[in-house]
């Protein structure tokens, strides 16, 4: 890793080879950090667009406040994980901190919203259950049979939510957790001008 030196005269001039050295050898040791900064951007769009949808289809013949309560949710935690991009690249460590609980509560939140969804399934009183019977019935079409089939796809596809939610949020968490040391060793042995532009923006 670098050596830290702080000479008065490293800002003043050209950049001498052992600095352009330095340089490189920072942007090397920070590419995971710039990494992390990119996946919390693409969470950032990802969560705010299917946020933004949820909120809208849970309005959709009629209010879902499960449905309601995610979109808000995930909106939240997209801006989280906006803000968390920005303060990764002021190089702040404290940011994975915050990062992973998001992420660890917006998995939390996805497995309670599941279970419930399945447990509206079991009693009976699933929104979308009810619309596919009066369906079938207008059709023609013997919801005795049918039932059970769409009662188990539905299960299928709200416990994938829960799946989801252990597996990806479970990921990031712990991966934003592992990138709070990386940081905090990076700018113990960073030179501090280089830091410096780094976070003004002007090296990356």
């Amino acid at each position: 890793m670098m050596k830290r030196s702080a000479d008065s005269d490293e800002n003043a001039g050209p950049l001498s080879q052992e600095q352009l050295a330095q340089i490189g050898e920072a942007r090397m040791h920070a590419s995971q950090l710039w990494r992390a900064a990119r996946v919390a951007h693409r969470e950032y769009v990802g969560l705010i667009l299917m946020g933004v949808v949820t909120a809208m289809f849970s309005c959709w013949g009629g209010i879902s406040i499960s449905s309601l309560i995610m979109g808000v949710w995930m909106i939240v935690g997209g801006v989280i994980e906006h803000r968390g991009e920005q303060r990764i690249r002021r190089m702040d460590p404290d940011v994975f901190r915050t990062l992973s609980r998001n992420q660890m509560l917006l998995g939390a939140m996805f497995v309670v919203i599941s279970a419930w969804w399945c447990l509206t399934i079991a009693l009976g009183t699933d929104k979308d259950l009810a619309s596919t019977g009066a369906t079938l019935s207008n059709l023609g079409i013997a919801e005795q049979q049918m039932m059970p089939m769409i009662k188990l796809m539905l299960y299928g596809a709200y416990a994938s939510v829960g799946i989801f939610g252990i597996g990806w949020q479970g990921y990031l968490a712990w991966y934003y957790n592992r990138r709070q040391k990386e940081m905090i060793d990076y700018i113990q042995e960073t030179p501090q001008w280089i830091l410096d532009m780094q976070r003004s923006g002007i090296l990356g």
